[in-house]
């Protein structure tokens, strides 16, 4: 399996189960040497930020409370993983209790 997707999946399967309440968007960028280097809330490039750090590979995610995406970019392969989360208020309302229509007798008309 290939490495950056090897790895891409296993910081999705991290931030997927991570329980924080609020928006993330960070980059983690692996230099060179194997260094990790965190890049934190601030809008950027993935790229940009990875030539700025020197880093070879690299990966942008983001957490919110529509979902998690990863997008994994190294060695001139992209790859990128997402989950989705249904919207509480719309689950809610598929789950009601109560009809979403009324049967009624055509109107007769003469």
């Amino acid at each position: 399996m290939d490495t950056l997707f090897e790895n891409a999946h296993r910081i999705f399967d991290v931030a997927r189960s991570a329980g924080a309440a609020e928006d993330q968007d960070f980059a983690l960028l692996i230099r060179p040497d194997g260094g990790l280097h965190f890049v934190m809330e601030s809008s950027f490039s993935l790229e940009a930020v990875a030539l700025h750090c020197g880093a070879r590979t690299a990966y942008r995610i983001t957490r919110s409370i529509d979902g998690v995406r990863v997008d994994g970019r190294g060695g001139g392969t992209n790859c990128v993983l997402e989950e989705f989360s249904a919207p509480k208020a719309f689950s809610k309302e598929m789950l009601r209790d109560q009809p979403l229509y009324r049967i009624a007798s055509p109107l007769l008309t003469s």
